[in-house]
């Protein structure tokens, strides 16, 4: 039997543990109880103090009693109330019991349980008014208030549990998860405490010792993935020469952050390496090629490499013909229809969409008729705007009509429809029209607001800061970072500081780094020194270029003065090798005034110096010849370059790395 939904007011943390309780058909109870094992497990990370119940009183002075709690702001308040242990606050829960409604309510009787001795009382006068749909997270209560050593509760819970009736049933299912053994039956009510406790914990207090955002921070920074994504995509900015031979290694292993670089920064050279057979993409990693082709808007420039992802799969037709023909390549209307004919939604308002991007106005009969004729695609108010895009007369009538008369359904679909594709400038002036009106719909003006913002408008960005840590729309928050990173106010900066890391969305957690390091906020402080002492060679060597490109060669003395001490002498070669490459002779000669011939920071320096000159064109004699480097070739993506400049090659295996194991570019 499939678990009931938990209530929406939670948010994604409740959704995701009930998706993956219900998803356990074959055996339910083991299912769901492996998954509360988890989550207890996960609980004892945990920890609150009385700074957290402070904080958490702050925000339910200030946020509104009544209302809908559409992100579970007051629940997960009045939760971290009641395990910050302020018993003066039991008065203030009550009422929220009271007053509240959904998992609010829930979390009150979570929270008088948390507080054990002074939450009692609350729960006993609970148990004598009407908890209709309540009965569960009242037990639960209970529980914890009888775990933390009020003996009155677990008397009570006794006594309920000698009773034959529903709450009788639930009674005993708290006692026995109380004692550590199976609570079936109470699977959903736990899944939503612990999913509340989490997020308290996050919030307002500590995870693994450490304040939420900390910990978050430190996970992302320990993120493989994260840290590729991070520096692959930041170093767009470094040395061309130096930035290609670091980024041909990690391409032969089909790393997501590379290919995505390449994609964008080295396209032609990728066509070239997969026309001679010297780069084998996996379908993967053509997808992520093609992601980075559609998120940067650079078909027009990549149009070859389109054309052979075009040609390779037919799992990566509908993306790369749609890219393809967006970038005014050679795709016939034919394909398009046959793909507005099989394609899901979202993928048929995407092609009309690109007839707009393409610019040709051959395909207004096209689009005229997918209006008059093709209704029943639910293409209209799209195919109307990439009309106005194409100086359709007609629709620039249309258009103006629409948005200076009422609300309508269909006026609020042409206008989504315009804050999709506001890179388009020919459609600012519709946005800002529409913004002028005040009938219209919040989540429609934060979306023409952030179109706006992300393509370089200028507007009040107040709303946005406001919506961006309420708002649980994946798209629109993601809308609203883009607006806030392009070309941001102090206050900006700030909001964006305030949400990261988020710690459940990679993609956006990307965005919110790259937005903060390029305004050198503290939140990014530690991430390019955690790629810089990493183990991976490639991605280490380039995060020195960022901190030299951020804080000059000093920035990077100052990380080998404080070097961590698990550092050996491989990790501080490294470095050494990142202040030669970056810094050239010039930040190697007070080295060699300094250190001794074997210290491996010197050592790294000098090959990382002619390593410079190589990459530069310049002359690669050894300033040093009687150094000898020890670099390990098979060390986590990279290794010694020879003498001559040229770069070792490793002794992965990844998938993509050519028929000969030769470098893509090359090399």
């Amino acid at each position: 039997m499939a678990m009931p939904m938990l209530p929406r007011s939670l948010g994604w943390p409740v959704l995701l543990i009930a998706a993956a309780l219900a998803g356990a058909r074959a055996e339910p109870a083991r299912a769901a109880q492996t998954e509360l094992g988890e989550l207890r497990l996960r609980d004892a990370r945990l920890a609150f103090t009385a700074e957290s119940a402070r904080r958490a009183r702050a925000v339910l002075e200030a946020a509104p009693a009544d209302g809908r709690d559409e992100v579970g702001e007051r629940a997960t308040a009045l939760l971290a109330l009641g395990c910050g242990g302020a018993g003066g606050d039991v008065a203030r829960i009550e009422a929220r019991l009271e007053s509240g409604a959904g998992a609010e309510r829930e979390a009150a009787l979570f929270a008088l349980g948390e507080l054990a001795h002074a939450g009692w009382p609350a729960l006993e006068r609970a148990l004598g008014r009407d908890t209709a749909g309540l009965e569960d997270a009242l037990c639960v209560g209970l529980a914890l208030a009888a775990r933390d050593g009020a003996s009155a509760a677990e008397e009570r819970l006794r006594v309920l549990a000698g009773g034959d009736d529903a709450l009788a049933r639930r009674a005993g299912q708290a006692l026995a998860w109380q004692a550590g053994e199976d609570a079936q039956g109470l699977g959903e009510t736990l899944a939503l405490y612990y999913a509340l406790r989490w997020r308290a914990g996050e919030t307002y207090g500590l995870v693994d010792g450490r304040r939420g955002s900390e910990a978050r921070r430190a996970e992302r920074f320990d993120d493989d993935e994260f840290l590729d994504r991070v520096v692959l995509a930041a170093s767009a900015r470094l040395p061309a020469g130096a930035r290609k031979a670091h980024l041909s290694e990690m391409l032969r292993e089909e790393r997501p952050g590379a290919l995505r670089l390449a994609a964008t920064a080295l396209p032609e050279e990728l066509e070239r390496a997969f026309q001679a057979d010297e780069w084998e993409p996996s379908t993967a990693g053509w997808q992520e090629v093609l992601a980075a082709i559609d998120a940067e808007r650079a078909e027009r420039r990549t149009k070859a490499l389109l054309g052979l992802a075009f040609r390779s799969s037919p799992e990566l037709e509908p993306l790369a013909g749609r890219l393809l023909f967006r970038g005014g390549g050679d795709v016939p209307w034919s394909w398009v229809s046959d793909q507005l004919e099989t394609g899901d939604p979202e993928r048929r308002a995407l092609l009309v969409e690109a007839c707009g991007d393409r610019g040709d106005e051959e395909h207004i009969p096209d689009l005229a008729e997918l209006i008059e004729r093709r209704a029943e695609l639910g293409l209209g108010a799209t195919a109307r705007v990439a009309l106005v895009r194409l100086a359709h007369p007609a629709a620039k009538k249309e258009l103006e009509a629409l948005l200076q008369g009422p609300p309508t359904p269909e006026r609020e679909q042409v206008l989504a429809a315009i804050a999709r594709v506001l890179h388009d400038e020919g459609l600012w002036r519709y946005a800002e029209q529409a913004l002028r009106r005040a009938d219209l719909p919040q989540d429609l003006r934060l979306a023409l607001q952030a179109g706006l913002a992300q393509n370089g408008a200028s507007l009040d960005r107040a709303e946005l800061r406001a919506a961006l840590p309420r708002s649980r729309d994946r798209a629109l928050r993601q809308a609203c970072v883009r607006a806030l990173a392009h070309r941001p106010e102090t206050a900006d900066v700030e909001a964006l500081a305030a949400l990261f890391p988020l710690g459940d969305d990679l993609e956006l957690d990307v965005e919110l780094a790259l937005a903060l390091l390029a305004q050198r906020h503290p939140a990014t402080g530690d991430l390019l020194a955690s790629a810089l002492w990493g183990s991976d060679w490639n991605r280490s060597v380039l995060a020195g270029g960022l901190i030299v490109a951020s804080a000059g060669t000093r920035g990077l003395l100052d990380e080998l003065d404080g070097a961590p001490r698990t550092a050996g002498e491989r990790d501080l070669r490294r470095v050494g090798f990142a202040l030669g490459e970056w810094g050239g002779l010039s930040a190697v000669e007070p080295l060699a005034r300094t250190r001794m011939e074997a210290d491996p920071v010197l050592q790294g320096a000098l090959l990382g110096a002619l390593a410079n000159r190589a990459e530069s064109g310049g002359e690669v004699a050894s300033p040093h010849p009687r150094v000898e480097l020890e670099f390990p070739a098979g060390d986590q993506g990279g290794g010694a370059r020879p003498a001559d400049g040229s770069r070792a090659q490793p002794k992965g295996k990844g998938k993509g790395k050519g028929k000969k194991g030769r470098s893509p570019f090359g090399g």
